[in-house]
């Protein structure tokens, strides 16, 4: 019988410590193997029972010593100062408890909401583009080949008053002639009629000047830059023949320049005419140019879901080049009051937008709330929350994960069937 006993007293043994070894595999170890090798079965549970560190947030992770939990890797607080997260199902809906030392080591913070007019702010990237109201184009009325081009490429710097190229053409010349022939003769209404045809035919006020003090015509005749500015397109080369449906090469004058802002669809219910513009440049660092919205374009991009807002920068800085980026801030007017959050409060999902309210005594729920207009790092709240609740700023995605977690838990308890429900009835 004695041996009968002792028998069945290994193997229960060994069955329990086989359980709490693998328990164990489930935990950080709480000593060295070596040390714990001695333990019996009931000396190594009670040192899993006093273990006096364990996760906040995972309770079953415990140990003897301080440490970091293998799962979310939080600081191990003593079990003495800490309970784990807790739901409060009496209270309001969603709601959870929390002790001081899980809201210190999950670096809980909140701030109230605030009651007053937001002045709208947005924020927007844009580029640097030429002034298109100084492009102007160079063509000619008559048919001819060029001669003596003096720009090469697209980019050039040129002058008012700069020869540009030089035309080559037998209509230009006969026009001349005839012009010269008239004044010889003396008619006037001849020599009014020759001298409109060269102005229709292109030739400036000094050209035709030249032609009648050499009283001579030329066999070229020289096109001169009208403004001071940059060749910004270049369609003939030397040799080439001219028409006058074509464009010989075009040029946009320096002094100004254009900041066009691609402001998000969402904010372009803010842009206004007049509106103060804020800008960087990359190539600047630390310096702000101000200037003003002088036009809204009407037309969405469709690609980037953005409005394009144009700001002329009358005197734009000499590092400042076309296609430079930028980076803008748009002050809108002001709104009627209403509560403002900061931006980091916010919650958004696909369905809907959040707050996590601080309630007092450790106490937090998340709350559906609708949002309005955003100004910078403050958005409106227009529905779900009053001024002077607070709100968390930093750790709300835990907590509202974790809400959201219990309160499932909780739908699930209560739609489950009672025990024994659904067995036949014998």
């Amino acid at each position: 019988m004695t041996r009968t006993y002792t028998a069945a007293a290994l193997v229960v043994g060994g069955a329990l410590l086989g359980l709490l070894l693998a328990g164990c595999g489930r935990h950080p170890a709480s000593e060295p193997l070596a040390s714990a090798a001695d333990d019996t079965a009931a000396e190594h549970a009670l040192k899993h029972t006093q273990a006096s560190y364990h996760c906040p947030m995972h309770p079953e992770v415990v140990s003897d010593k301080p440490g970091k939990c293998p799962i979310c890797g939080m600081t191990l607080v003593p079990a003495a100062q800490s309970s784990s997260v807790t739901s409060t199902p009496s209270a309001v809906p969603g709601e959870i408890r929390i002790s001081p030392a899980v809201i210190n080591n999950l670096g809980v913070r909140t701030e109230p909401a605030l009651q007053g007019v937001l002045t709208r702010r947005l924020e927007a990237l844009g580029s640097v583009g030429f002034d298109e109201r100084r492009t102007l184009q160079v063509r000619s009325r008559t048919e001819g080949w060029v001669e003596g081009l003096s720009v090469r490429s697209v980019g050039d710097s040129v002058q008012a008053g700069q020869v540009l190229f030089r035309l080559r053409s037998p209509q230009l010349e006969a026009a001349q002639q005839e012009y010269l022939d008239a004044i010889r003769i003396g008619n006037r209404e001849l020599i009014d009629a020759s001298r409109e045809r060269l102005r229709v035919l292109g030739l400036d006020a000094a050209t035709v000047s030249e032609l009648v003090r050499s009283n001579r015509r030329a066999g070229q005749v020289s096109y001169r830059a009208p403004v001071a500015g940059v060749v910004t397109a270049l369609d003939v080369r030397e040799g080439s023949r001219l028409t006058p449906d074509m464009a010989a090469l075009t040029i946009t004058g320096t002094g100004s320049l254009w900041v066009m802002a691609e402001v998000p669809e969402a904010q372009s219910a803010g842009l206004g005419i007049g509106a103060v513009a804020e800008i960087r440049f990359p190539v600047l660092p630390g310096e702000v140019y101000t200037g003003r919205i002088d036009y809204i374009y009407p037309e969405l991009n469709a690609q980037s879901r953005t409005v394009r807002a144009r700001i002329t920068l009358d005197t734009p800085p000499a590092a400042v080049r076309a296609n430079m980026l930028a980076s803008i801030s748009l002050q809108g007017g002001a709104g009627s009051e209403t509560v403002h959050i900061p931006r980091s409060a916010l919650i958004r999902s696909g369905r809907e937008d959040r707050v996590v309210v601080a309630l007092g005594d450790g106490r937090f729920v998340p709350r559906k709330v609708t949002v309005g207009a955003e100004s910078g790092e403050r958005i409106a709240i227009r529905n779900g929350l009053a001024a002077g609740e607070r709100v968390v700023v930093a750790g709300q995605f835990l907590l509202d994960s974790e809400a959201n977690l219990r309160g499932g838990l909780e739908r699930f308890d209560a739609t489950a069937p009672p025990a024994g429900a659904g067995r036949a009835q014998p």
